[in-house]
């Protein structure tokens, strides 16, 4: 089922993104708990792809893995920058075997052992680039999804050229959005305010991240541009040498996050879960909680 009629379909509509453990271990023993998050009932989930393909045959496995066993559909991430058309090809093909009808086209960051690449001289430059690939090679045959910054994209902090190029991606055949994650809901409504008044009508999902390891997160914002507010800092302040707390706030913080969003009329949320059963199950759970209040 193509993720965009889910989205028509259903007034509220709970995801996840999930990474491919590189680890041989930790990859086996996540296909075999796999069934924990099943349990949960996402509408859909997604699976990330490692910069410059590093995680290629992980994520087609576990994309197939999923596919085989579970109802939900299944959005495998495609960062196409390091890739030449015939390779970007080969993968697409390989889910069309397999009956994938999702996609996340994105660019893709260069890989930190890639000292030297050039984007200027790949034939992926840009996200849009990869989606008028997909629609000229293969139709309709794929829903795509697309990325948004409601921060401004890093590299150049400005919201009405990311607007801008947010519109282009959904013109060129984009489905839907979901967002950077971020922790000051007034940026994403402000965003989603000035897509309105540009014209864009799709569906741009909040994407959530609980902050389970601070100083991680932390590192992480600073690197996309999202912003931590301080009132959130200083409580983690509080707890940032006990993880069983962080985790605690981490998942409070997002409930709360979430809970905002859904009273504002945002109903459709995306999880990244960092494959953690505990925070996904109490975020889910809070959420449903929530929903069956409405």
């Amino acid at each position: 089922m193509k993720i965009i009629d889910i989205l028509r379909e259903e007034e509220y509509c709970i995801s996840f993104e999930f990474f491919p453990p590189k680890d041989e271990e930790l990859y086996n023993e996540f296909t075999k708990n796999f069934d924990f998050f099943n349990r949960l009932s996402p509408n859909f989930i997604s699976i990330t792809y490692g910069a410059g393909g590093s995680t290629k045959d992980k994520t087609y496995n576990l994309v197939k893995f999923a596919k085989e066993r579970y109802k939900f559909p299944v959005m495998p991430h495609l960062t196409s920058l390091t890739h030449t058309p015939d390779e970007i090809k080969q993968i697409l093909d390989s889910y069309v075997d397999i009956g994938i009808e999702n996609i996340l086209a994105l660019r893709g960051d260069v890989p930190k052992w890639m000292k030297d690449f050039d984007v200027n001289s790949v034939y992926f430059k840009n996200a849009l680039k990869l989606i008028e690939f997909i629609k000229s090679n293969y139709g309709d045959t794929f829903c795509i999804g697309v990325s948004a910054y409601p921060e401004g994209y890093p590299e150049y902090r400005n919201l009405d050229k990311e607007v801008d190029y947010l519109k282009d991606k959904f013109s060129a055949g984009g489905d839907f959005a979901i967002t950077q994650m971020f922790f000051d809901n007034s940026y994403f409504y402000n965003f989603v305010d000035i897509c309105y008044k540009k014209g864009i009508k799709n569906e741009i999902i909040p994407g959530i991240l609980p902050i389970t390891n601070f100083r991680q997160v932390l590192s992480f914002a600073t690197n996309v541009g999202t912003e931590i507010p301080k009132s959130i800092s200083e409580r983690f302040e509080k707890v940032i040498d006990s993880p069983e707390d962080s985790e605690k706030l981490g998942v409070e913080i997002a409930v709360s996050q979430i809970v905002d969003l859904i009273d504002n009329g945002f109903k459709k949320i995306h999880i990244f879960t960092l494959n953690r059963k505990g925070i996904t199950e109490a975020i889910t759970l809070a959420i449903k909680s929530k929903i069956m209040l409405s």
